[in-house]
């Protein structure tokens, strides 16, 4: 079993019995530190040096620091430029751990990821407060209000990439310099449950994949690692990419932060 070593504090009970099976959290101290496959170090502002030292070293052991909070942006953007794999908070770390070990990334992915993370946070929450706002406009536009604002919307953004040699994505928009394309964990809870990727963002959509043909309306749990959102598609697209695998696109109709 994965064994991950808890410094500077003691070893939280809850995230103990939470990952139990797949990761054996120990004490300082219990076992030599060549026996494990990963440090939690509680977040101090001392604990920063640690992390500092650790990476000049060489050391390439997956390393996280945990905090007994929440946790912001910004906060975990420090501490990764401290050496940190990443920031969690003890109430959410194990899901966050399990993700990680699910597909054992290298200490540059778990850089990569956490950017993405704080790139997915920074888009949910405006996109929270855009639909709200598209929701009260388009209602007072009269027939077909949705339709026509988008028409009027897809239209601006072509003229605006007429100029632009590369192709637009699948639902026919960009994210300027975020071009590259996802995989980012999703679940789908409503009406089917399912695991997928979220693979592309626009201002008023996205694509993903899933295992299941994906149904007219669709509800999504998107944890971007600082906080989770539900996000309500209205399904526009689909096609079966393979035998177990579907991918569609939709409209965003609705973002719920939880």
């Amino acid at each position: 079993m994965t064994r991950y070593m808890v410094l500077g504090g003691h070893v939280p009970e809850a995230l103990a019995e939470a990952l139990a099976g797949m990761i054996d959290l120990v004490g300082e101290g219990e076992v030599p530190d060549t026996e494990v496959d990963g440090v939690l170090i509680h977040a101090r502002p001392e604990s920063q040096a640690i992390f500092r030292r650790f990476r000049r070293a060489g050391g390439s052991l997956p390393i996280f620091a945990l905090s007994e909070g929440g946790v912001g942006v910004g906060e975990r953007l420090q501490w990764i430029r401290h050496g940190a794999d990443d920031l969690l908070d003890v109430a959410t770390a194990a899901e966050t751990l399990r993700r990680k070990m699910s597909t054992t990334p290298t200490a540059t992915e778990s850089k990569e990821d956490a950017e993405r993370g704080m790139f997915l946070d920074r888009y949910l929450r405006s996109m929270h407060r855009y639909v709200g706002a598209r929701q009260a406009l388009v209602s007072k536009l009269g027939e077909q209000a949705l339709s026509r604002y988008l028409d009027c919307v897809f239209l601006r953004d072509q003229a605006l990439k007429a100029s632009e040699d590369a192709p637009a994505d699948a639902f026919g928009q960009r994210r300027g310099s975020q071009r590259e394309r996802l995989k980012w964990p999703i679940r789908i809870i409503d009406p089917v449950q399912a695991e997928g990727l979220l693979l592309n963002l626009s201002a008023d959509g996205c694509a993903i994949t899933i295992g299941v043909q994906p149904t007219e309306q669709l509800r999504m749990v998107v944890d971007t690692g600082a906080m989770s959102a539900w996000v309500d598609l209205d399904v526009r697209w689909q096609r079966r990419a393979s035998r177990e695998r579907w991918e569609a696109g939709g409209l965003v109709v609705g973002v719920h932060l939880i």
